[in-house]
C-alpha cells in the first residue's frame, strides 16, 4: 500500500513511524465522504458534499476508499443525514480546489487555515470546529538554515527558500513570520510538497531555508549531516486545520448537525475511526487565535502580499 501514496510535505516523518495502512487512513480525513472512484460527478454537489484540501498527508483516493467510506457512514449516523448522502473529493493543489469549490458549489470542507482566511468573506465560511491531530497540523514553524552567516530572517534577501507555504506568502509572510520580513520580495520561494526534500536541499546547498515544523525539524537533524541546521527564526502557535459550512450553500440547521455530529465522533465505539484517520478529536476553535491570524493575513493580503 506504501507505493500507492503520494508523499505530502509533512507526511515523511509521520511515515517513517507509523504503519503504512494508518497512513493511508490518516488521508481518509481529507477523503471521508469521497465519490466514486469510477468517476467524479459533474453535476454541481449537494449541500453535505464536502471539498477538502490538507497539506500533511497526501495520497490516492482507491487506497483510502475503504476508511472515507467508514468515515462518512459515522458522520451520518451522528448527524441523522440519509445513508449515502455526504460525498467528498480531495483536491492536491490550490489551483484544483479552488476550481472544484467554483464549479460545483460543496456545502462544506475540511481545508487548511490560509485557504479558509482566504475564502471566508467571498464564499462566506463559517468555522465549525477544528481539529486537533499531531499528523495534520503544526503548531510552531521554524525557519531552518545550515549557512553560518544566516542569523535571521534578515539575512534571507535574496536567498532561496523551499516551503510548501510559497503559493500563499501572504499567510508565510503575515501569520507564520509574523509581518517581520515581506517575504515575497525579500526572498526566492520555492513551493515544495515535502519537508525533508526541503531540507535535504539545504544540506546539499540547493535552497538557503526550509521550513519545517517540530517534528520535521527533529526528523531533519537525524539525516547524514543534519546536526548542522539550525533555526533562525520559530514561528507563534499556528491555527489547526479547519472544518468550514459555505454559508450560503449548507443550510444553518444542517450545519448545526454537523457542528454536533464532529464533536462527538471521536467518542466511545467510533474512537478507532477516528484512531485510524490520525484525528485526535474535533473541537470548538480556537476564535482568538484564528481571528489574530485573520486580521494579519487580511492585512498582507491587502498590501498584495497573497
Amino acid at each position: 500500500m506504501l507505493s500507492t501514496l503520494r508523499l505530502n510535505h509533512r507526511q515523511n516523518s509521520a511515515l517513517l513511524r507509523r504503519a503504512p495502512g494508518l497512513l493511508c487512513a490518516a488521508l481518509g480525513l481529507a477523503l471521508w465522504a469521497a465519490p466514486s472512484l469510477g468517476g467524479l460527478r459533474e453535476a454541481a454537489a449537494a449541500p453535505t458534499d464536502f471539498a477538502i484540501y490538507t497539506l500533511r498527508l497526501g495520497g490516492e483516493a482507491e487506497a483510502a476508499q475503504p476508511y472515507i467510506d467508514r468515515m462518512a457512514r459515522e458522520i451520518e449516523k451522528l448527524a441523522a443525514w440519509p445513508t449515502g448522502s455526504a460525498h467528498g473529493r480531495f483536491l492536491t493543489s490550490r489551483k484544483e480546489v479552488l476550481s472544484y469549490i467554483e464549479s460545483q458549489k460543496p456545502g462544506f470542507g475540511i481545508l487548511e487555515p490560509w485557504l479558509y482566511f482566504e475564502l471566508r468573506q467571498s464564499h462566506k465560511l463559517d468555522l465549525l470546529v477544528q481539529i486537533e491531530s499531531a499528523d495534520l497540523n503544526s503548531p510552531k514553524l521554524h525557519v531552518v538554515v545550515k549557512d553560518p552567516v544566516i542569523k535571521g530572517l534578515g539575512e534571507l534577501a535574496g536567498k532561496k527558500l523551499w516551503t510548501h507555504l510559497a503559493d500563499v506568502p501572504s499567510y508565510l509572510g503575515q501569520v507564520v513570520l509574523d509581518g517581520k520580513q515581506p517575504i515575497a520580495t525579500h526572498a526566492q520561494l520555492k513551493q515544495v510538497g515535502s519537508a525533508l526534500k526541503a531540507a535535504r536541499a539545504v544540506l546539499r546547498g540547493e535552497a538557503d531555508a526550509a521550513l519545517l515544523d517540530d517534528e520535521q525539524l527533529a526528523m531533519a537533524q537525524k539525516l547524514e549531516g543534519g546536526a548542522a541546521l539550525r533555526t533562525v527564526y520559530s514561528s507563534q502557535p499556528q491555527p489547526a486545520v479547519v472544518v468550514v459550512a459555505f454559508g450560503g450553500v449548507l443550510p444553518p440547521p444542517k450545519q448545526t448537525e454537523l457542528r454536533k455530529a464532529l464533536l462527538t465522533l471521536c467518542d466511545g465505539p467510533r474512537s478507532a475511526t477516528c484512531k485510524e484517520m490520525h484525528i485526535t478529536k474535533f473541537v470548538a476553535p480556537d476564535t482568538k487565535l484564528y481571528l489574530d491570524a485573520q486580521k494579519r493575513f487580511d492585512g498582507g493580503a491587502a498590501n498584495g502580499k497573497k
